[in-house]
């Protein structure tokens, strides 16, 4: 077994230029603190971004931007979805591969995954799936908010059965797999993959992933909402978040809770228009505050100026087996949560003791939570505290890097494949 690999990372970004993300910039950062060398393999669009350049945090993780025209027609698109195949990635993986020379493929997201496989076998080399949600559940929640017509498109082209079929052929090849809570073990275990080939690395954060400082809130951002007693929704809107489940239990929230405000942050123009107009509908407009993409360092003043931070996701097959780093960052700010029952979210919460936990899809449920919370700011205090404690403690994103780091502690270079753990 080696101490030191060099691991060749693959990641789709769907054109956007890497960094950010999250998940992806933690691993590197950890594994390059365990003495392995890191190299990031993207396709990017944008003519401006270099084609190479090293992680800022990091000794020696390097980024490489490959500048691909990635924008292909209907037909070219349907094919590459129904069949889970990129081949222009082909001749970017062998050079990456020829040049880089990787011991051990880490891809991240089942969606390239086969295309990284197909290569990785020309090379000899082991692949391991680094999987941050459970894509073909996913896709059938994403289009659960179409048109009838869109949605029998997008059923054709991310099909649910022939997803899970590539899905399970793939990674029936693949040395390790990782995913990001316990509960995304079951379907993997039904495919036949066995049990020591599956690793939990989830989206826990630190003090070194996640360092804010509460004294460093934006105070024209805390005072707007002085006067206010707010539950946030901060990141991605879409139709498994449950943000609708939140603005259906407003009218009951409302008779309760004098000058309570739901701050959402994060919404494109389009989904702002949806949700003032749902808002509107409900005539709870002057309770419901939208507001737009914020850069990091301001997200976390509206965080700080939240009483309760809200993960209200729906009861879908994919939140069920997910879970997003906001709920650990609004733990590190020590902030009481409010999450629905999806599984995940629920035993975080449960054995955190963090907030409170409403059943998904239930507006009624949710108004009932909130208005005690409201009721028991003590009790939310004690919470909040207890949160932290269990983010900075138990569910610490050191932990997780741990697991990651030994993970490949049981690499064998010389076979190439990893001894049992």
């Amino acid at each position: 077994m080696s101490n030191s690999l060099r691991i060749g990372m693959v990641l789709d970004t769907a054109g956007r230029t890497f960094p950010p993300d999250i998940r992806v910039e933690k691993e590197a950062k950890a594994l390059d603190q365990a003495g392995h060398q890191v190299s990031i393999l993207t396709l990017c669009d944008d003519s401006d971004a270099p084609e190479r350049s090293l992680l800022e945090g990091t000794k020696s993780v390097t980024v490489f931007r490959k500048k691909v025209n990635i924008r292909r027609g209907r037909l070219v698109q349907l094919f590459c979805a129904v069949s889970m195949r990129f081949p222009w990635w082909d001749s970017v993986l062998r050079d990456f591969i020829r040049t880089e020379n990787p011991q051990v493929l880490h891809v991240h997201d089942l969606l390239m995954v086969p295309t990284v496989l197909k290569i990785a076998k020309e090379f000899g080399l082991p692949v391991v799936a680094d999987l941050h949600e459970n894509l073909p559940a996913a896709h059938r929640a994403y289009r659960s908010q179409y048109s009838t017509l869109l949605r029998w498109y997008q059923g054709l082209k991310w099909n649910y059965a022939l997803m899970k079929l590539h899905e399970a052929r793939a990674l029936r090849q693949c040395a390790r797999i990782l995913i990001v809570v316990p509960e995304a073990k079951e379907r993997l275990l039904q495919y036949g993959i066995p049990e020591e080939r599956i690793e939990v690395v989830s989206n826990t954060e630190d003090r070194t992933t996640f360092a804010f400082d509460p004294a460093s809130a934006d105070e024209c951002i805390t005072d707007q909402y002085k006067g206010d007693w707010v539950a946030s929704y901060i990141g991605g809107i879409g139709p498994h978040r449950g943000l609708d489940t939140v603005l259906g239990a407003l009218p009951e929230i409302l008779s309760r809770v004098p000058k309570f405000k739901l701050l959402i942050v994060g919404a494109s123009d389009r989904v702002r228009q949806v949700i003032e107009a749902h808002a509107k509908r409900l005539q709870v407009s002057d309770a419901v505050d939208v507001v737009g993409w914020q850069p990091f360092s301001r997200v976390n003043s509206y965080v700080m100026a939240s009483n309760v931070c809200l993960v209200p996701h729906r009861n879908f097959e994919h939140t069920q087996t997910t879970v997003p780093h906001k709920l650990f960052q609004y733990m590190i700010c020590a902030k009481p949560v409010l999450v629905s029952s999806c599984r995940p979210l629920a035993r975080i919460v449960e054995d955190s003791g963090a907030g409170r936990i409403f059943e998904a899809d239930n507006a009624h449920s949710l108004a009932k939570e909130m208005i005690w919370m409201y009721e028991n700011p003590t009790a939310c205090e004690s919470m909040g505290r207890a949160g932290q404690e269990a983010a900075l403690g138990k569910f610490s994103w050191h932990h997780d890097a741990a697991r990651l780091c030994a993970m490949y502690a049981y690499f064998d270079s010389e076979a190439r494949q990893f001894s049992p753990n």
